[in-house]
């Protein structure tokens, strides 16, 4: 599984993902079943009507959950992008914390998110002005958890010894706001945002 999850990752292709995304389910349900609380129930088949929904949509044909909910208004923002969103509030309010002024901590923010290969308009980077609104924007439920997260990860990477003493060009150990930059930094390539592999650019 780890080996299909890799050439998944690796798809370039979104109707080919979309493929490989069914396969890689389908064999989440074949593993469920290997253990006795799945094998004579029917607990998985949920998990079965999406791969149902998916191959429908691979053969070219009507599914009742292809049709998205109109309501009206409703922001064009996808659920993945929107998940970013939450994670860029969480990042900031490290930076703030850490020394880092409102339009500092978005550049920051706004240049990890290029440097780790998301775009906006037209595919040019992506603008302070941009993550300056995500991080006015009203928060989603998902924030807390996702702050305290954040939080907890920024604190261990704090005590790490190995990070405090990175070193710059000059061998002078680099300040601590700079570390609460770094870590900012490494946020956006962990691969559980999905925004990259599912929803284009980032705006």
């Amino acid at each position: 599984m780890a080996e299909r999850q890799a050439i998944y990752d690796a798809e370039s292709d979104a109707l080919l993902k979309r493929n490989k995304a069914g396969g890689m389910l389908g064999l989440v349900v074949l593993s469920l079943l290997e253990l006795p609380a799945f094998r004579n129930d029917s607990v998985h088949l949920p998990l079965k009507d999406l791969m149902i929904f998916l191959s429908d949509l691979d053969r070219g044909r009507d599914h009742p959950w292809s049709a998205p909910v109109n309501f009206g208004g409703t922001s064009i923002t996808n659920t993945a992008q929107s998940e970013l969103k939450v994670w860029v509030r969480a990042a900031y309010g490290v930076l703030r914390e850490n020394g880092f002024r409102p339009v500092e901590a978005y550049r920051r923010i706004a240049n990890g998110l290029t440097s780790n290969g998301r775009s906006g308009r037209n595919g040019r980077p992506v603008r302070w002005q941009k993550v300056q609104t995500w991080c006015l924007e009203a928060e989603a439920l998902r924030d807390e958890q996702v702050k305290d997260t954040v939080q907890r990860w920024w604190t261990d990477f704090r005590a790490n010894t190995a990070a405090i003493n990175i070193v710059d060009d000059w061998s002078q150990p680099v300040a601590e706001r700079e570390v609460a930059g770094r870590f900012a930094d490494l946020c956006w390539s962990l691969p559980h945002l999905r925004d990259r592999s599912v929803s284009g650019g980032s705006e």
